[in-house]
């Protein structure tokens, strides 16, 4: 199995009532094509509920 890895961004705005199943649905479906998720970030509005989350996915290249 090769070394290699490729990685992609992907970014999410949520609304603020439902975003863990907003996050959990979008990370369901990456895990689904078979992209791991690496690192997150998480951008929160003035009432420190979160609104945005950048993640960023590999997998290995055949």
């Amino acid at each position: 199995m090769s070394g290699q890895w490729e990685y992609q961004f992907a970014t999410l705005a949520v609304d603020a009532g439902n975003w863990d199943m907003q996050v959990n649905d979008m990370l369901a479906r990456w895990s689904a094509q078979g992209w791991e998720p690496v690192n997150h970030t998480a951008l929160a509005d003035r009432e420190g509920f979160p609104v945005h989350f950048t993640f960023l996915f590999r997998h290995r290249i055949a």
